[in-house]
């Protein structure tokens, strides 16, 4: 079946987002158009996590991929009438989206510690040549790879006449890399080689959008490949377009650094839920999709019965037809001014739903399942955990959370590093005293709570009894949410600060000696 995108896209590279269900699971592609098996799998688990986060109109979208048609056989437009009002009345409870934006937001409560030579400043600001700053890039990164498990990234570099960049260029930020996140749906294939005991990628096929007609008004896609391959050890890219299984290279690029030397490994890295790896690992939101969409069915059932069954019936026994005609003149009135004249042996009840109906209580039943898995979002008061259970699900909660993040730091530091390679800085990522290393590190403290002030001074006794460097002080500070300037600056300004107390002090003391040192008068 073919590969047919859906109308939405994003990204400077238009790219593809693919359309529900729409890649079989043998995957018959060849060539250019090929999608790994492994990937091909987790197709089904990609859409219904996207729906989810994308919350109600999505899932309803989907109809009866999600909400199963009662009496399916029936195809009448009575039932099809019904089948609406049944979907209709469904309560979609997005705890997915809210779920997800809990736990970025926790990352990037506070603000990523980052260093980075002075070239490399506009990339910081403007990561993908879109207005996306660094920092938004890895945001969107990490809502990928928790939400879906898997993302990829790829430093790309501008054609240059001549082949090399002027410092003039890239200091005024004209010329520079792009670093730009794909869905793990479009990276299709890959491939690795050892090189003296390294494993590197050979083969990287990307499928994107590019577009083909323009009115001014609105514009027409179709779908293209960029392929990344190493050819005799060398970096080059390919533009392949076409149609399904006619597809053909319309462009060969060699990418150059900064003096124009040719790469010998593909700018590209995977970030995924585990590792770096090419592996495509389990999407850690799938488990509280999955239950968020069967809550979603017990949602649909409960309020079809609350509908049909929802109004108190009236029940009279002991009636016979003469006492109906006769007596009640076929007509019963409710209510505290009509009373009901029953014969000898006559009840009058209420026959009504039950509190606690069997949809109702499967539904709570989910709401518990989905607290476990870290929606606390929808958690009842009622409901109680033992302090063992609460650190259980913390520690786990915390445990993804925080492989992901660091997953995502590295990759973010990676396309950094390839961004300098190509400024011709040299850099030292693991010696964070060198002017020109590379730091990218996002939170990872996510039960912040403002310091004591008793535990902002020990920090601080600690740093000027050179038990802790000024950037060990900093950092601890910086991860409670107190300082928020760059280390260089504060540092700056405090020494100023000094220099300035002690010039005033020395213009200003009185005579004899500093400030209090003074004879007695």
């Amino acid at each position: 079946m073919a590969n047919a995108p859906s109308e939405e896209y994003s990204g400077t590279r238009n790219l593809v987002v693919a359309a529900p269900g729409v890649i079989a699971q043998d995957n018959r592609q060849k060539g250019v158009e090929f999608i790994r098996p492994e990937l091909a799998r987790r197709f089904g688990q990609y859409d219904q996590i996207s729906d989810c986060i994308e919350g109600d109109l999505a899932v309803k979208d989907r109809r009866t991929a999600y909400l199963p048609m009662p009496n399916a056989h029936d195809q009448s437009e009575e039932n099809k009438a019904r089948y609406l009002g049944y979907i209709t009345r469904a309560v979609f409870y997005n705890v997915a989206q809210v779920t997800l934006a809990g736990l970025i937001g926790q990352v990037f409560l506070v603000d990523p510690e980052v260093k980075v030579p002075t070239l490399l400043d506009a990339v910081l600001k403007d990561a993908n040549g879109n207005g996306v700053p660094m920092n938004q890039l890895a945001q969107q990164v990490e809502e990928a790879v928790l939400s879906k498990g898997r993302a990829g990234i790829l430093i790309d570099f501008p054609k240059v006449e001549g082949g090399k960049v002027s410092l003039a260029d890239q200091q005024a930020g004209r010329v520079r890399p792009l670093v730009t996140n794909y869905d793990p749906e479009n990276v299709i294939n890959w491939r690795t080689t050892t090189r003296n005991g390294k494993i590197i990628l050979s083969l990287v096929v990307l499928r994107e959008r590019h577009e083909t007609n323009d009115d001014g008004f609105s514009a027409e896609f179709e779908i293209q490949y960029r392929v990344l391959r190493l050819v005799d050890g060398l970096y080059e890219q390919q533009i392949w377009r076409g149609k399904e299984g006619h597809y053909e290279i319309k462009e060969t690029v060699a990418p150059v650094d900064s003096r124009g030397q040719r790469l010998t490994e593909i700018p590209f890295t995977f970030v995924g839920a585990v590792d770096n790896s090419p592996s495509v690992d389990m999407p850690p939101l799938y488990a509280l999709c999955a239950l968020n969409i069967a809550h979603y069915r017990n949602s649909a059932d409960y309020e079809e019965s609350v509908f049909i069954t929802g109004q108190a019936t009236p029940v009279l026994t002991g009636l016979t037809q003469q006492w109906v005609d006769t007596v009640l003149k076929g007509t019963v009135q409710l209510g505290s001014r009509a009373a009901i004249p029953l014969p000898v042996g006559g009840a009058a009840s209420l026959l009504q739903m039950g509190e606690r109906s069997a949809g109702f209580e499967a539904m709570e039943h989910k709401e518990k399942q989905m607290v476990a898995l870290g929606a606390k979002l929808v958690e009842s008061k009622a409901v109680q955990r033992t302090a063992t259970e609460a650190k259980q699900d913390k520690s786990a909660e915390d445990s993804t959370l925080t492989t992901v993040t660091k997953n995502v730091s590295a990759a973010i530091r990676f396309a950094l590093e390839w961004c300098s390679i190509f400024a011709g800085t040299t850099t030292v990522a693991t010696d964070a005293n060198n002017d020109t290393a590379i730091v990218y590190n996002l939170n990872t403290d996510f039960d912040i709570s403002a310091m004591s002030p008793e535990e902002v001074k020990l920090y601080i006794e600690a740093w000027q009894k050179d038990a802790l460097t000024f950037g060990e002080m900093r950092t601890g500070l910086r991860r409670a949410g107190l300082a928020t300037e760059d280390d260089k600056k504060a540092e700056a300004a405090i020494m100023a600060s000094r220099e300035a107390d002690a010039k005033f002090e020395a213009e200003h003391a009185p005579e004899g000696g500093a400030f209090g040192s003074g004879a007695a008068a």
